[in-house]
């Protein structure tokens, strides 16, 4: 029995709701995940905050209304990039075919614009460098020193994020300190191979950094740190460019993930054969700012 608009539905939600680590990677930059329909070439604007200063009160003045410096500045990002996943739905896509290929693209749509944000993180853009050095050398008494960098930066302390390439990763969770004290604790190290929280940094791996721009060429970029004023993130949703096309185009689902982040999900025919597809998408643009609260992980 052919899988319903409803089930379609429901599938689709389900599959950005899966805490898949893609989805929340994004979380390490400024955003603005808009749910409305835009064009690539749409501006969003995307409030990136510096630290606040403070002065002495002047009575003589009365210096209330005279600005100290930070707090949030409004950044235009432009929608650059149109991101999709597409797969062909069949008389014979069952309702667990369907889960499996819908959580597959909407993880590959997360995985594509997460690359897209990372070929920003060159040498060129973000020149600090926070260490240097093998896989199998990385451990825990880096990350204090990378804690030192942050601090030393000023990261803000409650934003603070350390994304690595899988090895790098790897290598903290074989970290025999790391693994020790999770044994007293939750456990989790050992049993769902994660490191969340480590000395201030939400950490993660990702699948992708690996192919970035950065890691691909003689830069050698394994991971980097980072607070959310490194960069501007913007993401929406693309709208049909024709109405004419919407007899095509079966059903439209906008799929939230509970960080936000915005995904469409398209059910559309192809006139010429009849084949039917489902298509994941987004769009997305990033900008460089604030370079100083970045530093790079390099191999060599």
């Amino acid at each position: 029995m052919a899988v319903t608009s409803q089930e379609i539905t429901e599938i689709a939600q389900e599959a950005i709701d899966s805490k898949s680590p893609a989805f929340v990677e994004l979380e390490s930059f400024s955003t603005k995940l808009s749910d409305e329909g835009k064009e690539e070439g749409d501006v969003l604007k995307v409030g990136v905050y510096s630290k606040n200063s403070s002065s002495d009160f002047n009575v003589s003045t009365n210096n209330y209304e005279t600005e100290d410096g930070g707090g949030v500045s409004y950044v235009n990002v432009t929608l650059d990039k149109h991101i999709k996943s597409t797969f062909t739905i069949s008389a014979q896509t069952t309702y667990f075919d369907m889960a499996r290929m819908m959580k597959g693209a909407v993880v590959a749509v997360a995985e594509g614009a997460n690359k897209y944000v990372y070929d920003l993180i060159t040498a060129a853009n973000y020149t600090t460098v926070g260490f240097t050095g093998a896989a199998s050398t990385f451990d825990h008494v880096d990350v204090a020193d990378l804690w030192n960098t942050a601090q030393d930066g000023e990261y803000a302390a409650d934003e603070r994020s350390m994304i690595l390439t899988n090895p790098y990763y790897a290598s903290l969770l074989k970290d025999a300190n790391l693994a020790e004290w999770d044994k007293a604790a939750t456990d989790e190290t050992l049993r769902d191979a994660v490191v969340r929280k480590l000395y201030d940094f939400d950490t993660m791996s990702s699948n992708v950094l690996a192919t970035s721009a950065g890691a691909v060429g003689v830069e050698n970029l394994v991971g980097f740190i980072t607070d959310k004023s490194a960069m501007a993130v913007a993401t929406g949703l693309p709208a049909i460019q024709d109405p004419e096309s919407t007899a095509l185009v079966q059903m439209v689902e906008t799929l939230q993930a509970p960080n936000g982040l915005t995904m469409q999900f398209r059910k559309h025919t192809d006139p010429a054969s009849g084949a039917v597809f489902g298509t994941v998408e987004l769009l997305i643009g990033r900008q460089v700012c604030d370079a100083t609260r970045l530093a790079r992980l390099v191999s060599a």
